[in-house]
C-alpha cells in the first residue's frame, strides 16, 4: 500500500438549527460521511456544483471547523479532536491557501511581513537573525516566481496572479509538506490560471508536497489530480483516478458535470451529448431519503428514492454510489 497520509473515515459535519412550528431541532447536514484516502506526495481534487461540501471538507481537514462525527488520521495521528496546542504545531505541516488573492491578504502589511506572519504566530522566528528572516522572505518569492525585491512592497501594487503567488509563498514558508488548495484559481484570467496550477505541479515536484485541490473547473482539476473525488449534497458520488473518472465516468451526476465542461474542439463539443440536470439540488436540511442525486437523475427508480446507495468499489479503485453501476458492476 502506498504511503497514506491522510485518511479521512467516515466524516460528517452537522449545523444544528431550529425547527418550525415546535418541531425538533434540525440539522445542515453539510457533509455527510465522507471518506477518502491521499498517498504522500500525490493530489486528490474536489469537484461538485456550489453547497456540495467542498470547502468544508478543506476547512475540516484543517481543523478550521469541529467535524461531528468520524475521523481525520494526518500522518498516522488523529487530529479530529486536537486541542489548540496540538493543532497550532499541526499547522506548520498542514496549510490551506483560499480562493480571494484580494481579501486574503493584509493591506497594511508589507508582502515580507506577510510572508513572515506564519514564523511569528508559531515562534518559529525566535533565535533567527533579521537577516535570515529577510532571506527566508526572498526565497520564498523566488520560488513562486516573483522577484525578491517586491518584499517590501504592499498587497495593492499587485496583479491577481501576483498576489495568489504570494499566498502561495506564505504558506510555503513554514516547510508544510499538506496543502489544502480552496479554488485558488477560480477568481483569476484562464491564462493566469494555467500559470498558478503549472507553479502548483512544480512545487509539488520540487518539494514532495501533498494537495487537495478544490475547484469547480473540470479540466483544471483534471491536469493537476491523481485521483478526483466528486461531491454532491454533502457526499461524494464518485472516486478515482483522474484519467479513469474522464474516460468512464460511472455515476449519472459526474456524466453531467463532464457533458457540460467546455473541450478545445469546436466539432466535438457540438457533437456530444449535453445531460442536462433538472430541478433544483435538495435542502441540505432535508435531503432526499435514498440516493441524494435521485431527485435529478434520468435514471432514478423507487430504489433510489427510498434507499442509499452504498460507496462500493467497482473495479481497480474505482467508487461509485450509485444502485444502478453497483448492480451492472
Amino acid at each position: 500500500m502506498a504511503d497514506i497520509l491522510l485518511n479521512v473515515e467516515g466524516m460528517k459535519v452537522y449545523y444544528p438549527v431550529k425547527g418550525d412550528f415546535g418541531k425538533g431541532r434540525e440539522f445542515v447536514k453539510a457533509v455527510d460521511g465522507v471518506s477518502f484516502r491521499i498517498a504522500r506526495g500525490k493530489t486528490l481534487g474536489i469537484v461538485g456544483e456550489s453547497g456540495s461540501g467542498k470547502s468544508t471538507v478543506g476547512n475540516c481537514v484543517m481543523r478550521n471547523l469541529n467535524i461531528t462525527s468520524g475521523k481525520i488520521i494526518f500522518n498516522g495521528q488523529d487530529i479530529s479532536r486536537a486541542g489548540k496546542g496540538e493543532l497550532r504545531h499541526l499547522h506548520k505541516q498542514l496549510q490551506m491557501i483560499t480562493q480571494d488573492p484580494f481579501s486574503a491578504l493584509d493591506p497594511r502589511m508589507s508582502v515580507r511581513s506577510i510572508i513572515l506572519e506564519g514564523h511569528h504566530i508559531q515562534r518559529m522566528d525566535k533565535g533567527m537573525s533579521r537577516t535570515e528572516l529577510d532571506e527566508l522572505a526572498e526565497r520564498m518569492l523566488m520560488l513562486v516566481g516573483l522577484n525578491p525585491k517586491f518584499a517590501d512592497r504592499f498587497p495593492h501594487e499587485f496583479s491577481g496572479g501576483q498576489r495568489q503567488r504570494i499566498n502561495i509563498a506564505r504558506a510555503l514558508a513554514l516547510s508544510p509538506s499538506f496543502l489544502v488548495c480552496d479554488e485558488i484559481v477560480s477568481a483569476l484570467d484562464v491564462s493566469i490560471q494555467a500559470q498558478i496550477v503549472g507553479l502548483m505541479m512544480r512545487l509539488q515536484e520540487e518539494l514532495g508536497l501533498t494537495y487537495i485541490f478544490i475547484g469547480h473547473d473540470l479540466s483544471v482539476v483534471r491536469h493537476i489530480s491523481d485521483q478526483v473525488a466528486v461531491m454532491y449534497l454533502g457526499k461524494i458520488m464518485e472516486l478515482t483516478s483522474s484519467d479513469e473518472l474522464y474516460a468512464h465516468p460511472l455515476h449519472p451526476y459526474t456524466q453531467a458535470l463532464i457533458s457540460a465542461a467546455p473541450i478545445p474542439d469546436p466539432e466535438a463539443d457540438l457533437a456530444r451529448e449535453r445531460i442536462l440536470l433538472e430541478g433544483e439540488v435538495p435542502s441540505p436540511i432535508n435531503p432526499p431519503l435514498g440516493c441524494n442525486f435521485c431527485t435529478r437523475c434520468r435514471y432514478a427508480d423507487e430504489r433510489c428514492r427510498t434507499e442509499e446507495p452504498p460507496f462500493l468499489d467497482v473495479g481497480g479503485g474505482h467508487f461509485v454510489a450509485c444502485h444502478r453501476v453497483n448492480e451492472e458492476a
